[in-house]
């Protein structure tokens, strides 16, 4: 319910940063991967700024928001795909110092296969043979807000040309490569996945029959 209706928190165990540790990570800049794949990543942005996911801001307008962490970008190649943009918020430990909030044990990797053996173990025979379907969600972590008052804890360096005006880039919802985003996103679609099943054991609000 937090989730919803007032995003993700962001909390660290450490105070926020200096004005000095600021101009530090800016002065170090994002990965040079960046620089090699600049038009990729300007497209890639514009996408995520139109559906509300990322914005990017000059510098000298957020320089003072409270809390502000600045974290490099890189690019990483991929073979016959697209490339693929990260965020490494390990470099000045902002994974590290983010506090635990989310509930890891969510995270259920290594238990699928048994989960769903015994799904189809304890199965009514009466209802028919069983059809196991997978979905993926397009932009998982992305259909999850942050707080609006935590945005700038996990600011990122957008990458520039020498010259341009220093720019910043802020998640709007969980953000790839953050320590928390997993877990969160995890508990709430187990979370989902729990308020479904109890509807339809109490048979309330039952969907129809779906034509395949």
């Amino acid at each position: 319910h937090q989730y919803k209706t007032r995003g993700v928190p962001v909390k660290f165990k450490t105070k926020a940063w200096t004005k000095q540790k600021i101009e530090l990570a800016l002065k170090r800049g994002p990965h040079k991967s960046c620089q090699e794949h600049l038009p990729f990543l300007q497209e890639e942005f514009i996408d995520m700024h139109n559906k509300g996911q990322w914005i990017v801001l000059p510098f000298n307008a957020v320089k003072d928001l409270p809390g502000l962490r600045l974290s490099p970008p890189g690019v990483i190649p991929q073979r016959d795909r697209r490339p693929r943009w990260i965020v490494d918020y390990s470099w000045w430990d902002v994974n590290e110092e983010t506090l635990p909030l989310a509930p890891k044990d969510a995270m259920q990797f290594g238990h699928a296969l048994d989960r769903l053996l015994r799904e189809i173990l304890l199965a009514n025979p009466d209802l028919g043979p069983i059809y196991l379907m997978k979905v993926d969600i397009a932009d998982g972590f992305y259909r999850i807000h942050l707080n609006i008052d935590d945005i700038p804890k996990l600011g990122v360096i957008f990458p520039v040309k020498p010259g341009e005006e220093q720019l910043v880039a802020f998640p709007l919802v969980l953000p790839m490569g953050w320590v928390n985003s997993p877990p969160i996103f995890c508990a709430a679609t187990e979370t989902a996945t729990d308020i479904t099943n109890a509807a339809l054991s109490e048979h309330t609000n039952v969907p129809t029959s779906h034509h395949l």
